[in-house]
């Protein structure tokens, strides 16, 4: 083999690892550069692909939380309207570019800080927009009920994730 097929190939093989390394962080890649997600786009085509939001787990903090009960009732036995709660969250982007709006765990805690009921939320379906922009705050207000009404709860923990 002559020094221009093994020039060839090298050239092929370093075209073969663009194309798999632009494929790989194709989200990363349109979102700190705006300007080639056309391109991104075309490639993925081709690749049955598709180029989405970017998903940074570390990007999105909770910024403010509560929950509190709505309404109680007097009636001891009538446990339906002590059982709704409000859910307040506010989300912030804090990249410099937009992500996607992550996921929910909102798992409630007994006095031992046990976990007693476990609540993974899309906030898509409360009309939250798919993707943050860049230094975006998401205040979202959701009311909740408890399936079991024995369970008491003294505190809560919050994660945000991407499925």
């Amino acid at each position: 083999m002559t020094n221009a097929g093994l020039i060839a190939w090298a050239f092929l093989g370093v075209l073969g690892l663009v194309f798999q390394a632009s494929l790989f962080f194709k989200d990363e890649l349109a979102a700190h550069q705006p300007d080639l997600r056309p391109a991104l786009a075309q490639l993925c085509l081709w690749a049955n692909c598709k180029v989405g939001p970017l998903k940074q787990a570390d990007a999105v903090v909770i910024d403010h939380a509560a929950i509190d009960q709505l309404s109680s009732s007097l009636d001891p036995l009538d446990t339906a309207a002590s059982l709704h709660w409000a859910f307040e969250v506010h989300l912030r982007n804090s990249a410099k570019v937009p992500v996607a709006t992550p996921w929910i765990e909102l798992t409630l805690t007994d006095a031992q800080d046990q976990a007693v009921m476990r609540k993974v939320l899309d906030l898509s379906q409360w009309g939250a927009p798919p993707v943050m922009a860049a230094g975006d705050i998401l205040p979202m207000s959701l009311q909740l009920s408890l399936v079991n009404p024995e369970v008491n709860f003294v505190g809560y923990r919050l994660l945000t994730f991407y499925p």
